[in-house]
């Protein structure tokens, strides 16, 4: 193809611009008619420039590999649809020229379709700089228009420059209310002194700035937002202050609730601990006397009692008058425990003989359904540090359960194991525990639920107290059992405790 007229032609081949004329053989075979000198050096630097070697060559032949898809891709768009495009190129490491894009304009002769392949010089770093810039302010703009939440922007000096619908939805101030006036129209009075102290602090720190704050509605009424604050500094040192904001005040209400309650439940836990700390004289002493006057009637101390239907009562009333005496004293000690109030008395501890006496204090109680309890404890074991009293009533609290679950005839197994700290087994083969109640009756009152017990097993407090005695020494108490199999409760204690 000849490009006419002859002043057109001489026009295409000066052209400082890589410029090529495309035809195409068939889909995706695309060759080229004519380039000019600019063309041919950009694409073959290194030959003559009267040497036109890439006119007639394909261009998949000549084209580098990062560029050759996407342009042939284009060319088959352009061609197809005879739509102008422009498609952006990897730069080429040229000394003389760099391109950042090619327009391609395709245009029709008889029956032929030729594309126009012209290209585009990389714009100036100022015009980079300034799409940059109006890009971004069309960002800002945006976001500042369609958040959910309140905007403000403040000058250096303080006053209001531009506040967002979010803002005047939730506060009621309109941008003619706030434009020019500074910050402290919608504080408090007793509020200005720190609202300025954030607004300096902002302009000093390019960090965020973030906090509670309350400010003034138009109504007059109190609004609690959380505020996020940051500087932006413009041109010629210029600096502002925005800030989103986000209505705390249903959620400041609801903490203030909540604060309340909390304060009505720790004085009413205070209340019932000194009653019950109270109560304890009152409770405890009528009981004991209850208990030792019916063992003095048992026993006949001052004189036999013949009736035996009355002995039996007051065997009935000594049994009772101890129980209740003993779900007392758990609920004491909970409650002590649950407020802090019960120290540690820690000394060093010959375990395996403190065990050996729990053992031999649930003998009697474990005769009565044939149980055996035994004791498994390898010599020499280390003392251990710890409250006597305390783990005395752990293991008897879980021997005393050990033996309550226990059918008639069962073993029940004391085992000690001593590595870095100290383990110490209770092992039943009882009626075990279901996997789903584990976790309640280590919780204060919680039990197991089992059709073959009696009614009346107790408080259900003798685990949660061996739980909370074992926490009290950083040790801990972990519980496994499997239906009608039996329980294991291992008490585990740091090796801090022991004396190795």
């Amino acid at each position: 193809m000849s490009l006419q007229p002859i002043n057109y032609q001489k026009l295409f081949e000066d052209s400082a611009l890589p410029r090529l004329v495309i035809s195409a053989e068939c889909k995706e075979h695309f060759y080229v008619e004519d380039a000019n000198h600019a063309a041919i050096k950009y694409f073959n630097p290194d030959i003559d420039k009267n040497c036109k070697t890439i006119q007639g060559t394909y261009l998949r032949d000549f084209l580098d590999t990062a560029n050759t898809t996407h342009i042939l891709q284009a060319l088959t768009v352009c061609h197809d649809s005879r739509v102008p495009i422009t498609i952006q190129v990897v730069p080429k490491n040229s000394k003389n020229m760099r391109v950042e894009s090619f327009m391609l304009a395709p245009f029709i002769d008889g029956e032929n379709v030729y594309i126009d392949m012209v290209a585009r010089p990389p714009t100036t770093e100022q015009a980079a700089i300034q799409r940059e810039r109006d890009d971004a302010l069309s960002m800002f703009t945006t976001v500042f228009d369609i958040s959910n939440f309140g905007i403000t922007v403040l000058d250096h000096h303080g006053r209001f420059v531009r506040i967002n619908d979010a803002f005047t939805e939730q506060t009621g101030w309109e941008s003619i209310d706030l434009m020019g006036e500074d910050l402290t129209t919608i504080n408090a009075p007793e509020n200005h002194k720190i609202a300025w102290k954030r607004h300096h602090e902002t302009l000093k720190d390019s960090k965020k700035n973030f906090g509670e704050i309350s400010i003034i509605k138009k109504d007059g009424s109190e609004m609690n937002v959380m505020a996020t604050s940051v500087m932006m500094e413009l041109s010629n040192g210029r600096s502002f202050r925005i800030t989103t904001i986000v209505d705390v005040t249903e959620l400041k209400k609801i903490e203030n609730d909540l604060r309340k309650a909390k304060n009505e439940a720790d004085d009413a836990n205070l209340a019932k601990s000194a009653f019950l700390a109270n109560m304890s004289h009152e409770l405890r002493t009528p009981l004991n006397a209850i208990i030792g006057f019916s063992e003095m009637m048992i026993n006949g101390t001052l004189g036999v009692i013949e009736n035996e239907h009355y002995v039996e009562y007051l065997g009935d009333i000594k049994f009772s008058a101890q129980h209740l005496l003993q779900i007392i004293n758990d609920v004491l000690d909970m409650s002590k425990i649950e407020a802090g109030k019960m120290p540690l008395d820690e000394e060093d501890l010959d375990i395996k003989s403190l065990l050996d006496s729990v053992r031999r204090l649930m003998t009697a109680r474990a005769s009565e359904k044939n149980i055996d309890i035994q004791m498994d404890a390898p010599d020499n074991l280390p003392m251990l540090n710890a409250d006597e009293r305390l783990i005395r009533q752990v293991f008897l609290n879980l021997l005393s359960n050990a033996v309550k679950f226990s059918p008639e005839g069962a073993q029940i197994t004391l085992k000690i194991r001593h590595n870095d700290g100290m383990s110490i087994d209770v092992i039943d083969n009882g009626i075990g525990i279901e996997a789903e109640q584990i976790q309640s009756v280590i919780e204060p009152f919680g039990q197991v639920i089992d059709p073959r017990l009696n009614n009346g097993q107790g408080t259900g407090l003798g685990l949660p107290i061996a739980k909370a005695m074992m926490d009290m020494h950083g040790g801990e108490l972990c519980i496994y059992s499997e239906k009608d199999k039996g329980t294991t409760v291992t008490c585990v204690f740091p090796s801090s405790r022991v004396n190795n």
